[in-house]
Formats: C-alpha cells, structure tokens, sequence
C-alpha cells in the first residue's frame, strides 16, 4: 500500500506540472506575455523552442493526446513553458522539504512527550512488595515498558517498536 500512495503522490504532481505549464500556455495566447498571433511578431517569450510535430504530435498521436492531457506535453513549447514547469518543480520540491522537515520535528516531539509519559506513569519495580513474586517455576512478567512507535496505522493502534 505505501508504495502504491507513493506512486500515485508523484504521479499527481507530474498531472498538476502539466496543468501548471498548461495554465501559462492558455496566458500566453490570451496576449499575457506580448503578442501571440501572428507568428512572425511574437516576441522570444513567445517563440518556440522546438518543433517536434513530425514524431510527437499532440494533437493527432493519441499517445501524445494523452500525454498532453495527463502531463501537459507540449510539441512546440515557448521558454515561458519550460520556466513554468522549472518553477512548478522548484516550487513544489522547495515545499515538499518544508513540510517533511516540519513533520520529523512535531513527531520527535510527540515521541518524547510520549516517552515522558511512559516513564512517569510506569511503576516502579522496587517499589512492590516482596510477597508478589512470582512462584518459582513461572517466568515473572518484565516490568519495564515496551516502546511504542506513534503513528504506526492508520487507524491509531501503535505497535511496538523493534
């Protein structure tokens, strides 16, 4: 299952690249970005950069009609395109470090928040008489307490550590 959700999490992000280098395009001929038609006035930002029409047509290749619509591929992209998806990328990186850091930090404080717990509310061994032992013959039950890793399910039962 976790390598299934990692999948389909960087798949996501791929499609909203895509959809993000998509939007710039829609910007582009909507006159955003200086002159979109007629070819020959478009400014640099505007041009092409490549051509692949003859092998990876996007609108007549249904691999690439699929592409275009799933990851946004463009056959003739603009520089405005490629700074659109480097910035997606930068951008969503930059974050996705962010929040794991951010993450690592609040879990190590709850886990010792909870380890404080744990050693506060265990008994003390010392502490019980010498008539609870256990008879002879029976493995006496261990008194110290079994570390828990937090967060070990999605349904909030910890399990513990090895």
């Amino acid at each position: 299952v976790e390598h299934f959700m990692r999948f389909c999490a960087a798949f996501l992000l791929f499609i909203a690249a895509g959809f993000f280098s998509q939007s710039m395009h829609k910007w582009q001929e909507l006159d955003a970005f200086g002159a979109w038609s007629p070819i020959a006035a478009r400014p640099w930002q505007n041009r092409r950069v490549f051509d692949a029409t003859g092998c990876c047509n996007d609108k007549t290749n249904r691999f690439f009609v699929l592409m275009r619509a799933l990851l946004g591929w463009q056959d003739q992209p603009t520089p405005i395109e490629f700074f659109a998806y480097a910035l997606y990328w930068l951008v969503a990186v930059s974050a996705g470090c962010v929040l794991v850091r951010r993450a690592k930090r609040t879990m190590a404080s709850k886990l010792e928040m909870l380890r404080a717990e744990m050693g506060e509310s265990a008994p003390d061994p010392e502490a019980q008489p010498a008539a609870s032992a256990a008879p002879s013959g029976e493995k006496e039950p261990s008194s110290e307490a079994t570390p828990v890793t937090v967060g070990a399910s999605c349904l909030g039962s910890a399990s513990p550590a090895v």
